[in-house]
C-alpha cells in the first residue's frame, strides 16, 4: 500500500479497516497497519475517518461498539463475530467515496478551457482554419492560432483530430510532457496513463521532452509518458474510433482496465472489491451511453456481484 494520491489513501484506510475485523488477523499484519497509519498525517485522518463513518451506520441491522484492543486502533465489535460481509463493506466504502472523492468528478474537465465536453458526452469543434476536433467523454482543449502555427492542447480526456493541411502553418497537438506536429492528417489521442497517439491517415510526428523522436503512420500508434516514448506498434482503428460511434470495444482487456474505461462515461466512482477479479479478460462491445448495462452484463458474465449505493457509487465484488 505505497500510492499516496487522496483517493488512494481513502481506499487503503478502507481495507485496513475490513482486514482489522478479522479474527485471524496476524501480528504482522498488525504491524504493517501500524506502519502505514503513522507514515503520514493524511493516513490518520483518512482512518479517523472510516471509523467515524462506520460508527453512523447503526441501521444497517448490526450492533457494535467501538473499541481498542492491543492494537490501540479502533475496531468494530459485531454481535456476531464475523469477517464483514461484502455488502456492508460495499456501503462504507460507498460513504467515503461520497464524501471525500466523488466532488472533483462532478466538476467538467478543463472548466476554464476553450473547450470542454460533459461526461458520457461528446462534441465537435470546428476551428477557424477549417480543421474539426472531436472531444470524448470528460475532455478539454485550449487552441492558439498565430500566423506561424497552429496549436492545440488537449488538457484532459480524448479527442481526434481532423487537421486541414497549411504548408505555411504546421498543426501542433500539446498533450501532457509531449506533442504532435502534423501538416494535414487525422488521428486520435488519449490522456490516459500517459498519452496515447494512434493514426487513421497519413503521418505525424510525436516527440517528447527527452528528445526522442518517432514517425507514426496511417494504422500505427505510439504511447508516451515524462519518461519514455514506445515503439510504433500497430493499432486496430476500430477499437481506437469506437467511442465515436458511442461504443466501447474490449478485446481480451483485463477487467481493471475495461472499469478504468467505462469510469469515464459516468459520474461518481466503480470499485471493484477484489484484485484477482481485476485480472479477469473481458471481450466485449458495449454502448457508451448504458454504462449501468454494461456493469450487469460484466459482472452476469464473470460471477460477479454489483452493489449500488445511489446513482453515485457502483461497488463490484466475488460472490
Amino acid at each position: 500500500m505505497k500510492k499516496t494520491d487522496p483517493d488512494s489513501i481513502n481506499d487503503e484506510a478502507v481495507q485496513w479497516f475490513v482486514l482489522l475485523q478479522d479474527d485471524d488477523v496476524s501480528q504482522a499484519q498488525l504491524d504493517s497497519f501500524k506502519t502505514w497509519l503513522e507514515a503520514a498525517p493524511e493516513h490518520q485522518t483518512a482512518w479517523n475517518e472510516v471509523a467515524r463513518l462506520w460508527s453512523g451506520l447503526d441501521h444497517l441491522g448490526e450492533k457494535y461498539t467501538p473499541v481498542h484492543g492491543d492494537t490501540g486502533y479502533p475496531k468494530a465489535e459485531l454481535s456476531h463475530r464475523s469477517r464483514l460481509s461484502s455488502w456492508k463493506v460495499v456501503v462504507l466504502a460507498a460513504c467515503f467515496a461520497l464524501i471525500a472523492v466523488t466532488g472533483w468528478q462532478l466538476t467538467p474537465a478543463g472548466l476554464m478551457a476553450d473547450y470542454n465536453s460533459g461526461v458520457g458526452k461528446r462534441q465537435i469543434v470546428k476551428l477557424q482554419d477549417g480543421s474539426e476536433v472531436e472531444l470524448g467523454t470528460a475532455s478539454a482543449i485550449d487552441v492558439d492560432f498565430s500566423k506561424d502555427q497552429r496549436i492545440v492542447r488537449l488538457i484532459a480526456g480524448e479527442a481526434f483530430f481532423s487537421v486541414t493541411k497549411d504548408q505555411q502553418r504546421p498543426f501542433i497537438v500539446k498533450a501532457e510532457e509531449g506533442q504532435i506536429r502534423v501538416l494535414g492528417t487525422a488521428f486520435n489521442v488519449k490522456i490516459e496513463n500517459g498519452v496515447t497517439v494512434a493514426v487513421t491517415e497519413n503521418t505525424v510526428e510525436v516527440s517528447t521532452p527527452s528528445n526522442q523522436a518517432s514517425k507514426v503512420t496511417k494504422g500505427e500508434m505510439v504511447h508516451y509518458d515524462k519518461h519514455s516514448l514506445s515503439p510504433v506498434q500497430p493499432v486496430d482503428l476500430e477499437t481506437v474510433q469506437a467511442w465515436r460511434q458511442d461504443q466501447l470495444i474490449f478485446k481480451d482487456t483485463p477487467l481493471d482496465e475495461v472499469l478504468t474505461e467505462i469510469q469515464r462515461y459516468r459520474n461518481g466512482r466503480i470499485q471493484l472489491f477484489s484484485a484477482s477479479a481485476g485480472k479477469q479478460r473481458v471481450t466485449a462491445v458495449f454502448d457508451a451511453r448504458r454504462t449501468d448495462e454494461a456493469l450487469d452484463i460484466i459482472a452476469a458474465s464473470l460471477g460477479l456481484q454489483i452493489y449500488r449505493a445511489t446513482d453515485l457509487f457502483v461497488g463490484i465484488t466475488s460472490k
